[in-house]
Parts: structure tokens; C-alpha cells; sequence
């Protein structure tokens, strides 16, 4: 399978990335909507990767998130958030090729670590990427 790993562009709103993040769920926006919230994301510095097959259509995505804290002498986390691959093309190494490019995005940013929350169908996957269980996971659902 070929495709590349790059940061999202406006143009994959209209090739495929609502779809591709719709498989992890409902997205609910238009392509002009989600582009407003796009380009909000950016000015806040969240970097969305997509992989993108040779026809242009998007076939996976991922985003990281830095925090900067107070701790650890004011280091860098990264937040893996929304990584999500088009069902046509699960079980191609896209997801992963996807992990992989956020993962060099912390380093390269000087991240300490990396986290992410997933389900426990998704654990082995993480899992051969490196990742480790850590921590318990909860949420509070606001609306």
C-alpha cells in the first residue's frame, strides 16, 4: 500500500478525512465548519497528521496535543487524540504509520512522553507501537 504521511491540508476536508474520522465517530460538520475548527487548531498549535493514498483521498489521520507543564521542570507532553483510518483501508499499517509520524511530531517537539486513552479492543494494537499500560482512564461527559 502506498500513501504519504503529511500534516492535514484544507483540500483533505473534500478528500476524505470527515469520512476517515467518522469511523471513529460521528463528526457532524460541514466541510466549511470543520475547516473554521481546523484552522482554530492550528493557531493553538495542534498538529493533525493524515496518510494520504496515491488517488488523494485520505485514508487515516491522528492529531497531537503539547501541554506544557509545571512539573517535570516545565516539560512537554504529548497527547495522542483522534487517531482514526478509513474503514477501506484498516489493516494496511495505516494506523500505525500514523502513531509512528505523531510519535517522531513529540519527540521532535521535545516531548518527555507521549499518552493516549483507547479502548480495551485497541490496547494490542497500541501495544506493539510501544505503548504501555499505565494509569486508569476516566471521563465525566459534560453533555
Amino acid at each position: 500500500m502506498s500513501f504519504e504521511l503529511r500534516p492535514l491540508e484544507q483540500r483533505d476536508f473534500e478528500h476524505g478525512f470527515l469520512e476517515s474520522l467518522a469511523h471513529l465517530a460521528a463528526v457532524d460538520l460541514t466541510a466549511e465548519e470543520a475547516i473554521r475548527i481546523w484552522r482554530g487548531r492550528n493557531a493553538a498549535g495542534v498538529r493533525t497528521v493524515v496518510a494520504v493514498h496515491t488517488d488523494g483521498r485520505v485514508m487515516g489521520t491522528g492529531s497531537l496535543i503539547l501541554e506544557h507543564k509545571f512539573i517535570h521542570r516545565g516539560g512537554t507532553i504529548g497527547h495522542i487524540e483522534d487517531v482514526a483510518v478509513h474503514p477501506s483501508h484498516e489493516g494496511k499499517g495505516v494506523g500505525s504509520a500514523v502513531v509512528k509520524a505523531i510519535v517522531e511530531l513529540a519527540r521532535q517537539s521535545g516531548c518527555y512522553k507521549v499518552i493516549l486513552s483507547c479502548n480495551d479492543q485497541n490496547l494490542a494494537f497500541y501495544s506493539k507501537l510501544g505503548f504501555h499500560k499505565h494509569d486508569n482512564g476516566m471521563r465525566i461527559d459534560l453533555k
